[in-house]
């Protein structure tokens, strides 16, 4: 077994098509089939059921997935730690989901990265169970949740709130019928837009995808639930569609409470908490 086995297995996971997986991996389909066939005679096991339009996973490879992300993450982890020694720098790992990455996450981090130039980062993008479940087995550093779960072995540190707020693009006749678009912000939210939208219509788009968003309701007139800030600027292209609507979803900094590093970990959580409250306070300012 190789690693280019496991990363074409979980590329076919991810796709259940071989042939869209070989466009990813920019392999032909043959090549993928090759490596499926060779990681399945290792094992002694089929991976997938074939049938002609659909590819599910076995039990077996089920369980597989979990061991091939867990390498595979073991791996770049243990490359970079390495590499990491070689010029006496730390390594530390950074997750959140795609939305908040987009919202809120990416210009802070980036904007702070200059604080911790001893620092080598691996940032990732991954759904909540995964944050969680690589947080307990210590391949995840941090973690910036919008629902924490209750763990014990995990520590949680409120981080900042997006407030969100009915938007559409400038110049959109607010009481005419738009097109609305659901951006997924956890459970937290969904339960308070349930309570909101009793008789809403069922949603055109949804999506965790800001960007995904976004383009669908610039380009359709549309509607949805996206963060304040966006307002922000003086030649915003968003106008508030109903200011009765407003919904707050809270961040949280989530980190294992036995974490072996926690003396390079805990002046990030320090920057990343106070750079939190300075924006908080300013998007209070401004509202």
């Amino acid at each position: 077994m190789d690693f280019q086995q496991l990363k074409t297995f979980l590329e076919v996971c991810r796709t259940r098509h071989f042939g869209h997986a070989a466009q990813q991996l920019y392999l032909t389909q043959s090549a993928v089939s090759f490596r499926i066939r060779q990681l399945e005679g290792q094992l002694g096991t089929p991976l997938f059921i074939r049938h002609r339009n659909n590819l599910q996973l076995t039990v077996a490879g089920e369980k597989l997935r979990d061991h091939a992300e867990h390498i595979l993450t073991l791996w770049q982890q243990a490359r970079q730690d390495v590499s990491s020694q070689s010029d006496q720098a730390s390594a530390l790992s950074l997750a959140s989901s795609t939305n908040v990455w987009q919202a809120w996450l990416t210009q802070r981090f980036v904007s702070l990265m200059g604080q911790w130039p001893g620092i080598h980062w691996r940032t990732e993008t991954l759904p909540n169970e995964q944050m969680i479940r690589r947080l307990l087995d210590h391949t995840l550093d941090l973690a910036v949740l919008t629902d924490p779960p209750k763990v014990d072995e995990l520590h949680y540190q409120p981080l900042f709130e997006l407030n969100l707020s009915l938007l559409a693009p400038k110049g959109t006749d607010p009481h005419a019928e738009q097109p609305y678009a659901l951006v997924d912000w956890g459970n937290r939210f969904l339960l308070q837009h349930s309570s909101y939208f009793r008789q809403a219509p069922q949603p055109v788009l949804h999506s965790a995808d800001l960007v995904l968003v976004q383009t669908f309701i610039q380009q359709h007139q549309g509607c949805a639930l996206l963060p304040d800030t966006w307002l922000a600027d003086a030649d915003s292209a968003w106008q508030k569609q109903d200011n009765d609507i407003r919904i707050t979803q809270p961040l949280y900094l989530a980190f294992h409470s036995n974490h072996p590093d926690i003396g390079t970990l805990q002046p990030v959580m320090d920057g990343l908490r106070h750079s939190s409250r300075s924006a908080h306070s300013a998007a209070n300012t401004e509202g």
